[in-house]
Parts: C-alpha cells; sequence; structure tokens
C-alpha cells in the first residue's frame, strides 16, 4: 500500500482540475480517497473520481457512509487535501460546521490539513473571506495559495486554483520525512563568463539535473535552497537564487550553511582575462587570454565542517570512475556522481545515468532513467550510507 491523502472536492468550477490532482499523486504513488460536496457532484461526477482512484467515492454521508466512516478514513490517510475549496466551504471550516461528509470530516480529522482556495477574485479578498483563511492558518491549516490568471467569471485576477502539480507539491513536501530539517544546497546549470557585452565562454549544460536533486529533496521535507545558473530555466516549485559567473556563483556558495551540498553546477574552468565593454567587431583574428576561474568545489570542501557532506559532479566522455574518482580525491569531496555525456544522455537531455562514488571507494550504478528518479536514487542511496 502507498500513502494515502484525502481529496475533499468542493462546488467550485475548478472541481474539473481536482482529477488533475488525482492524477498528481497517483504519479508519485499515492493513493487518494476522494470525498465530494454535493455541490462538487453537479460540476464532476463521482464515477469520474471513482474509475480513476480505484476507490469508492464518497459524496452522500446518508447514502454512501458506513458507520464512523469520517473517523476510519482519518486513521488511514496521512493528510486532508481540500481542492477546490470554495468561499462556502472555507467558512464552515472555519465557524465548526458540519453538515455533510467532508465537512464532518474535517472535523474529525487529526492529520495535517491543506486547504487549496479557488473563487472570484472578490470573494477571496472580502475580509468575511480573508478573516476565515486567518483563522484556519492559527489553527495550523496550509493554505496553497491561489494564482493569478484568468477566471471562470471573465475577469483576470487573484483566485485561480494553483496549477495542481504545485498543490501536489506543496502536501508531499510538507510531509516530507526522510530529509525532514536537513538543510539542503543545490546548485545548478552552466556559468558564463564574458567576452564582451554579447559573448560569452559557457557548455551546453542545462540544470536539469541539478533542479531535479532540488525537487526530489524537497519532496522528502528538506529546507532547499537552489542556486540556478541564469541560463537555466526557472522550476516553479523550488524558490531559487540565480547567478552566472563563476565568481557570483563562489560569493552566493561560500560561507552559506548546509548538512548536504549537491555541487552540480557545471562551472567553466576558464575565463577571459579582460572584459571588452561594447561588442567587439569582426576585424580580423580575436585572440583571446584565458585564466582559471576559482576552484570553488575545492574552497567549499576545505572549508566544510564535520557532519557536513559534500557531493561533486562529473561529467565524462570516457574512462569515467576513474576520473570521478581522481576528481573527488582533488576536490576532496564526499562522494561524486558521474554521468557520461553523449549517446542521448547527460547535457539537455531528461534522461541520465552513471555511478554514485563514496570517499571510502565503493560505487552504486544508476542505470538509465528520467533525471527525477535519477535525482531520487541519489539521495536515497545517500541517506542509506550516511547519516545525514
Amino acid at each position: 500500500m502507498g500513502r494515502r491523502v484525502i481529496l475533499a472536492v468542493t462546488g467550485s468550477i475548478a472541481a474539473y482540475k481536482a482529477v488533475e490532482i488525482l492524477r498528481e499523486f497517483q504519479k508519485k504513488n499515492w493513493e487518494v480517497q476522494v470525498v465530494m460536496t454535493g455541490a462538487a457532484t453537479r460540476f464532476v461526477s463521482p464515477l469520474t473520481f471513482q474509475t480513476l482512484s480505484g476507490r469508492k467515492v464518497i459524496a452522500d454521508q446518508f447514502r454512501d457512509v458506513e458507520s464512523l466512516e469520517h473517523i476510519e478514513l482519518c486513521r488511514e490517510a496521512e493528510a486532508l487535501l481540500v481542492a477546490p475549496a470554495t468561499a462556502d466551504f472555507i467558512a464552515k471550516m472555519a465557524v465548526g460546521l458540519a453538515d455533510d461528509f467532508p465537512s464532518s470530516l474535517y472535523l474529525a480529522c487529526r492529520k495535517p490539513v491543506f486547504v487549496a482556495p479557488a473563487m472570484n477574485q472578490g470573494m477571496l479578498l472580502h475580509p468575511a473571506t480573508q478573516k476565515n483563511l486567518t483563522v484556519l492558518r492559527e489553527r495550523g491549516v496550509h493554505i496553497v495559495e491561489p494564482e493569478k490568471g484568468y477566471l471562470a467569471c471573465e475577469d483576470e485576477g487573484l483566485g485561480r486554483l494553483a496549477e495542481p502539480a504545485r498543490v501536489v507539491f506543496q502536501v508531499i513536501s510538507s510531509l516530507g520525512k526522510e530529509l525532514k530539517g536537513k538543510r539542503i544546497l543545490v546548485t545548478a546549470g552552466p556559468t558564463r563568463e564574458f567576452i564582451d557585452e554579447v559573448r560569452f565562454i559557457s557548455n551546453p549544460s542545462t540544470g536539469k539535473q541539478g533542479v531535479a536533486i532540488a525537487h526530489q529533496a524537497a519532496l522528502m521535507g528538506a529546507e532547499v535552497h537552489l542556486l540556478l545558473s541564469s541560463a537555466s530555466p526557472l522550476n516553479p516549485m523550488v524558490p531559487a537564487e540565480n547567478f552566472t559567473t563563476a565568481q557570483e556563483l563562489r560569493e552566493k556558495l561560500l560561507d552559506r550553511d548546509f548538512d548536504l551540498l549537491f555541487m552540480a553546477a557545471a562551472v567553466g574552468d576558464f575565463r577571459p582575462v579582460r572584459f571588452q565593454a561594447g561588442k567587439i567587431r569582426r576585424e580580423g583574428k580575436l585572440h583571446l587570454e584565458l585564466e582559471a576561474t576559482p576552484d570553488i568545489l575545492a574552497e567549499v570542501c576545505r572549508k566544510k565542517r564535520p557532519g557536513q557532506f559534500v557531493v561533486a559532479f562529473a561529467a565524462e566522455t570516457e574512462d569515467f570512475l576513474e576520473r570521478a574518482r581522481e576528481k573527488m580525491r582533488r576536490k576532496g569531496a564526499d562522494a561524486v556522481f558521474v554521468n557520461p555525456v553523449g549517446r542521448e544522455m547527460g547535457f539537455a537531455s531528461d534522461q541520465n545515468q552513471g555511478w554514485l562514488i563514496f570517499s571510502d571507494g565503493t560505487s552504486h550504478e544508476i542505470p538509465p532513467a528520467p533525471k527525477e528518479e535519477v535525482a531520487r536514487r541519489i539521495i536515497e542511496i545517500i541517506l542509506k550510507k550516511e547519516e545525514i
């Protein structure tokens, strides 16, 4: 049996997005028990949720409920998620009304509760709704903040249900157990060293593997800080701080506290000695004088305190294990993940593979898989081997 969540669907036009929320949970191997208000069944049929979840949907507390089912469901589940949550249902939660199965379930639930509001901007910003949300927050209810966007009333504004992936991410990350209380620092993406104001030296890294590690660490309950190259697309799930050059990364990274550092950024080895303002014109030959960039990984490893763990990354085209071990020894890292580039793997690909090697000489091969899966496997191997 996988982990289980109760999804309470209320009578909003956004109820159709609850189907996507169910699917997002299932992608992460969570079981979903759906309960619905009577109004919600006017927007989406209970049969839709029952077919997709493989579980009986409770929509009528007199017809669908056996004995103390609202108590039993809460015992079996890890959390209750109300999505979408209407202004009416939020008001019921705030004052303790229990006139249908989902509201009775909320009062009986002693597990973490999440609420994802969806309504017209005027209803959301009304003092009554804001007061009710404040009451829920004070009681420890997690609010998945609504987004700005196009609303059913043909207005644009605040009140749109958060994207299903974000809703699920917030629930799972808040319930994460494996890395609860741990500070995880991740660097990702390429550096850019500018020659003039329009040209630079860089590499093909996209930052996908580092972002996947940050995402998975957050899902496992960690406090994650991501340093992401300005050349890489943002992942809306994990807040990031941008860098461009190796020196900028160094300044943002050094002296930052962490329990576990994944140094996945592809830091260029060289940079131009001189930067030329403006644009260099195409006139004859261009001679570039290069100098080494700061060896950030080695510097971090020299300064790390007892209890801190540093994972280096190496992209290689041959002699993978030998070169990775040599890099780990030279830099002073605790482990290194080495992956082959080319062969439709590595840079820019959504797939990856490689070997995770530890300073004691042990290694673990990670077969080809999507980068999110590779990321989780890396973290799981480290947690089994080390007391992070």
